[in-house]
């Protein structure tokens, strides 16, 4: 077998190839801030949607109030046993009646537990027009799956969101008041 020697080659080519090696390796100074100024735009742009707002919070809590709302209409069904929802100075809750025909406030479970609005936040029954005519500070949720049309309101200073059920049992939340309900 015979042993062949590698062919070198010219130490011209091999002084080109060094030589734009050289200037290969890494970026330029102004690549890099393009770079940097490019994330900087994304991130601040990212940075401000992420804050949220006095409308979101109200348009998430309201939202959070037709699901327990819904849950507590679909619990009664599924129990055959009436619910009731409250309001408090600080918020709601729940109430089951209890052996002896009372509603009771329901202390234990997840769901239906009372809740505490966070203090800028605060939770009534919409107000009728006429003084006369009052609304019951409790909505009962029947066995039957019927329950009276209510219209509750939460606000967070000036702002309003609406927490709305009809007497065909859908509960909804929107920022305004539909005509029925007012």
């Amino acid at each position: 077998m015979m042993f062949r020697r590698p062919r070198l080659r010219p130490y011209a080519a091999r002084e080109q190839e060094a030589r734009r090696f050289v200037h290969a390796h890494g970026f330029t100074l102004i690549e890099l801030v393009v770079v940097m100024l490019v994330l900087t735009i994304i991130l601040g742009m990212v940075g401000v949607r992420l804050t949220r707002d006095q409308t979101d919070i109200l348009r998430d809590e309201a939202g959070r109030l037709v699901l327990v709302l819904q849950n507590a209409q679909q619990q009664a069904i599924l129990e055959g046993q009436p619910y009731a929802f409250a309001f408090t100075d600080e918020g709601y809750r729940f109430l089951r009646i209890d052996t002896k025909g009372k509603l009771v406030p329901i202390e234990a479970d997840e769901l239906l537990a009372p809740r505490k609005l966070p203090p800028p936040l605060m939770l009534g029954p919409v107000k009728p027009r006429d003084a006369t005519s009052r609304r019951p500070e409790v909505i009962l949720f029947d066995p039957s799956g019927e329950f009276p049309a209510f219209a509750m309101v939460l606000t967070f200073g000036d702002i309003s969101w609406y927490v709305q059920g009809s007497s065909d049992g859908s509960i909804q939340s929107s920022p305004v008041l539909a005509p029925a309900a007012a």
